[in-house]
């Protein structure tokens, strides 16, 4: 059970420092430039404790996931980048492709959120096979 609680960690810590560098460094011109659709920053950063339980519950959901379909004979990295791959398009694609529909957002945008979640996800998943040991 312990591992589990590491994974956890080690996903979240993961989580955050990708986050931010996705949204919050590369991505930034992108937001600015579409400023009309989001939240002022100001208030953004007094309503971070959302994301915070957000983290906090994605974290050993995406790990207890993982646990599920872990197999002892294969490899642990792999199996972690497999899951993180996969997982990422399953949360990325489909989302952004709608928000891209019903939001004016440029295309742009929304491809660099599938191909950026992709890579964070599989990110996650690499942190995960390195730190989930059964």
């Amino acid at each position: 059970m312990k591992c589990k609680y590491f994974a956890s960690f080690a996903v979240f810590v993961t989580l955050f420092a990708l986050d931010y560098l996705l949204h919050g460094l590369l991505l930034k011109d992108l937001y600015h430039q579409t400023a009309s659709l989001w939240r002022p920053e100001a208030q953004v950063k007094s309503m971070m404790w959302y994301m915070w339980i957000g983290y906090l519950i994605f974290a050993p959901v995406f790990v207890c996931i993982y646990s599920k379909g872990f197999e002892d004979s294969k490899g642990r990295i792999g199996q972690g980048i497999r899951y993180g791959f996969w997982m990422g398009i399953l949360l990325s694609v489909m989302p952004n492709l709608i928000c891209y529909a019903v939001m004016p957002i440029p295309l742009k945008l929304a491809v660099c959120w599938i191909v950026g979640e992709t890579i964070k996800y599989t990110c996650l998943g690499t942190v995960l096979g390195f730190a989930y040991k059964k």
